[in-house]
């Protein structure tokens, strides 16, 4: 049973940390193509991220199934998940596990701080892209303002 158990948290954190890392590549290809307008590329990623992002959910599920099993309605983030935890694993099973999750926590951060970065850059460029427009829907009224009155100021 406890390597069963073992073998599960190790795989669900292995898992986990692979999608991160995962979303974590995504959002850095998101930063170039908003930096570069490429825009047909930022669809494809947003859509590659997308898909992460669901099995990332599954993942989410796993880690509850897991817990209900073990008699943890709070999941991972309960106040009892530590303690039922070492009672499988011991203090070193305890320890690789919490410096696994640990990781997976870091990354998550940091693919947030990244994300968080590449929205405000797609905000200014939806502002810059707002103006563009604005410009050039102020130009299409002065040529028709020009035409109408037969091309004489």
């Amino acid at each position: 049973m406890q390597a069963d158990f073992e073998g599960d948290l190790s795989s669900l954190a292995s898992s986990e940390l692979a999608l991160y890392n995962e979303l974590a590549v995504l959002v850095r290809q998101e930063h170039e193509c908003v930096l570069s307008g490429d825009m047909e590329s930022l669809l494809s990623v947003l859509a590659d991220k997308q898909d992460v992002i669901s099995r990332q959910e599954l993942i989410q599920e796993g880690w509850n199934s897991f817990c209900w099993k073990i008699g943890l309605e709070e999941g991972r983030e309960g106040p009892d998940f530590w303690e039922k935890i070492g009672s499988f694993l011991g203090s070193s099973g305890t320890a690789e596990l919490k410096a696994s999750l640990t990781a997976i926590r870091d990354t998550a951060r940091r693919v947030l701080d990244e994300e968080l970065e590449v929205q405000e850059l797609l905000e200014v460029h939806v502002k810059d892209l707002r103006r563009q427009m604005l410009q050039l829907s102020r130009g299409k009224k002065a040529v028709r303002g020009y035409t109408a009155n037969g091309g004489m100021i």
